[in-house]
């Protein structure tokens, strides 16, 4: 066993059996990182977070990491094998919220608000009905 042991009291089998833990440690926590760092939404359309459009059809896309559920206005929405997802929504006039939820297997949550000011381009007719009566004096 002298064989291994340098003049300062160096010991490989240690050196080495204390590298392998740190390598695996290492590892673990490597492969962990989706985990510990949760789901993430990452919204490609809109780009602003509060916004104001004419349309009142509005696409919103984005990618998901590390979800297995997500849901556009409390109601589920498919995400396909990259995690992108795209979706059309029709808006009401004036102010609209639109909120994403996105959960892992774990329950961690997450979520992103995008705001929507929908101004309605109306326009205003008047029609003006004139009766006539016959006058019979």
């Amino acid at each position: 066993m002298d064989q291994y042991k340098f003049e300062r009291g160096f010991n490989i089998k240690r050196f080495v059996i204390i590298l392998s833990v740190i390598m695996l440690v290492s590892y673990g926590l490597f492969n962990a990182r989706d985990l510990l760092i949760g789901p993430t939404i990452e919204i490609f359309s809109p780009t602003k977070h509060t916004i104001e459009t004419d349309s009142n059809v509005l696409t919103i896309s984005g990618k998901t990491k590390n979800i297995a559920f997500i849901s556009l206005n409390e109601k589920p929405i498919s995400i396909d094998t990259e995690g992108v997802f795209q979706e059309k929504l029709l808006l009401s006039p004036g102010s609209n919220t639109i909120e994403i939820k996105g959960k892992d297997r774990f329950k961690q949550e997450t979520k992103k608000v995008v705001k929507i000011y929908y101004k309605q381009n109306t326009v205003l007719t008047e029609t003006k009905q004139s009766s006539t009566t016959p006058n019979n004096s």
